[in-house]
Formats: structure tokens, sequence, C-alpha cells
């Protein structure tokens, strides 16, 4: 009986996927422009650039990746919450129709703009860290930039969250850490010195990558601090991190 309940619960979790090809990673672009002097020095028109990773071999694992990945990079320039967008094709000449209707409704419309660039951070046999640069001008005050990751087994092509790298004595080390880089005494309110951390308790951000030699974690603009304090960004040596980390 314990073994065939150890296979059912096997047989629920996520399995490695048997490659037909090493899992191995190439760049693709996907640039569009709108606008009367999109060839002139000018260059008064719109644009979108997509400068994006692309996994090969291991198909069902790179499908997964590329999936996930596009996905994200979506949501990050679309000018719609939830967009009916297929691909990253659709997501260009949406983004320059919008653009369209905006600067017909508003004759003072300046050109919008749109670079996404992503990049491999990090590769080994249990993680692939992925970070994307995003720069995107749609109107307003200002612009806004930021650099987000996803992590993914690389065996599985799964996206992996923070728990599933991290023990959970991770954030209280972090936080440790923070606190002493923008001068927060240790029994003073997180908040005290003008943050915006929820119900007033430290957490961890949304975005966390790594490289070779460090774990990069990212507070972006409007997370936990008006935008004029722009991106709050730690780094720590990977040999500091490891006793926190469940994978290898």
């Amino acid at each position: 009986m314990a073994l065939v309940f150890t296979g059912c619960k096997q047989d629920k979790e996520e399995k490695p996927v048997k490659n037909l090809a090493p899992l191995s990673f190439q760049k693709e672009s996907v640039v569009r422009k709108a606008g009367e002097h999109c060839d002139t020095a000018d260059y008064d028109c719109s644009i979108i650039a997509l400068d994006v990773v692309r996994a090969k071999g291991a198909s069902e694992v790179s499908k997964k990746i590329n999936r996930r990945l596009d996905e994200h990079t979506i949501g990050l320039v679309a000018t719609q919450e939830n967009p009916d967008i297929a691909n990253l094709e659709e997501l260009a000449e949406k983004f320059l129709r919008d653009y369209r209707e905006a600067a017909e409704n508003f004759s003072e419309e300046p050109p919008w703009e749109a670079y996404v660039d992503q990049k491999v951070y990090m590769r080994s046999d249990s993680l692939v860290s992925i970070g994307i640069t995003t720069e995107i001008f749609s109107g307003g005050a200002h612009g806004y930039k930021t650099l987000t990751f996803l992590n993914f087994d690389p065996a599985t092509g799964k996206k992996l969250s923070k728990n599933d790298i991290f023990e959970e004595d991770f954030s209280p080390f972090v936080e440790q850490r923070f606190r002493q880089e923008q001068g927060i005494p240790e029994h003073e309110n997180i908040n005290s010195t003008g943050f915006w951390f929820e119900n007033e308790t430290f957490s961890l951000p949304e975005n966390i990558g790594f490289s070779e030699e460090k774990v990069i974690l990212i507070y972006n603009s409007y997370e936990i601090a008006p935008y004029a304090a722009g991106d709050i960004v730690m780094e720590i040596p990977l040999k500091e991190v490891r006793t926190f980390m469940k994978i290898e």
C-alpha cells in the first residue's frame, strides 16, 4: 500500500521531460514602427522593439518557457489589463494601433515607445534565471523602466516561485539586510522612514533573480516607495544565501 500511495503522489507532481535535444537559448527580435518620419534623421515615430530570449530544443520544456516569457512580456507592455493578445506579433500591432487611436483623439500626443530586452542572467542544471528590462512611454507625464525576473526549472519548464526556491527564514534574513542598507533601526516600524510595505510588515520583492555570483532583489518603482525613489535594488552574494535555498 505504501508503494502504491507513493507512486500515485509522484504521478501528480510535475515530472522532468525526456529531452529529445539539449535545452539552449537564442535571441530573436520583433520591431515595428508607425509614423511619418521613421526613416529620417528626426526619428519622430512610434516604435516597439522586443528583443526576446527563445528556448530551443527539449520541445515541451521550450514551449512552456517561451509561453511564460510571452505572457509576461504581454502583461508588461499591453496598454489594457487582461488583453486578448496571443503572441508578440499581435502585441506589437496592438501597441501601435492604440497609439494611432490616441493620436487621433489628442493632436499633441507624442510618439509612443516600448523596448523589451530579455537576457539569460544565470543557467545551471537546476535553475534558469531570465531578466526582462522594459522601457515604455505611452503618454502621460513620464514613462517607466523596470527589470523583472522569471526563474525556471530547466528539467520541466516550470516557472519557479519564491517558495519553490527559498526556505521561510530567507525573508527575515533579507529584512535585516534591508534595514541596514536603508538605515531603519531594528526595533522601528519597517515603514518608519517612508516605505509602503503592506500592513507595515516587511515582504520580499516580487522580482528576485540570479547571476552567477549574486541573488538580485528588486523593488520596482511604486512597489514600496514613490516613483521619485526609483528602483530599490539589493544584491547579495550567492554564497551567503545558499543555506536558505531549497535547490542547489
